[in-house]
């Protein structure tokens, strides 16, 4: 049981929506239109565990990404399994992870939140390998500037998601 990911998909206004989940909780959501072979295959490689489709384990964090989707506000309650990431990836998603619904926060504000000031670029490439959006709403980081930055899903569903928040 231990050597399992689970997964499901679910769709969105902007299209197919993958959610992975290990023992220890939600572990990878796309946002990006990739196949279901491709997701089957970028988990194998990521986790190394044997991947099996399971709609009813995952049918909490897919209702919760459906009302998020569909314009309710949501806490999301569903547990994470972070461990891929490095420590300090972890620090900066958890300070995401406190940006209110509907409010965004600059890169550079992280970089102070979590005391490391002068890791501004190191918190933008934490925030690009955030693993499980929006659940963690890497989506509401922007530049100091005011200005979006960057998406690993494209600044177009950037747009769409802070506008959902609206």
């Amino acid at each position: 049981m231990r050597n399992i990911i689970s997964y499901s998909c679910l769709d969105s206004p902007f299209g197919p929506v993958f959610i992975a989940e290990t023992i220890r909780g939600v572990c990878l959501v796309t946002l990006s239109k990739i196949s279901e072979a491709k997701f089957q295959s970028l988990l194998r490689k990521r986790f190394q565990k044997e991947v099996i489709r399971d709609d009813k384990k995952l049918k909490n964090v897919i209702h919760e990404l459906s009302s998020y989707f569909n314009g309710q506000r949501v806490n999301f309650k569903s547990i994470l399994d972070l461990s891929i990431g490095t420590e300090f990836q972890r620090k900066v998603w958890e300070k995401v992870s406190e940006i209110p619904y509907g409010e965004q926060r600059a890169y550079k504000w992280i970089a102070d939140e979590i005391g490391n000031p002068n890791a501004v670029r190191a918190v933008g490439n934490a925030v690009g390998k955030n693993p499980v959006p929006p659940i963690i709403p890497c989506h509401r980081v922007i530049r100091s500037d005011g200005k979006l930055g960057g998406f690993f899903f494209g600044i177009a569903l950037k747009k769409w998601l802070l506008k959902l928040e609206k």
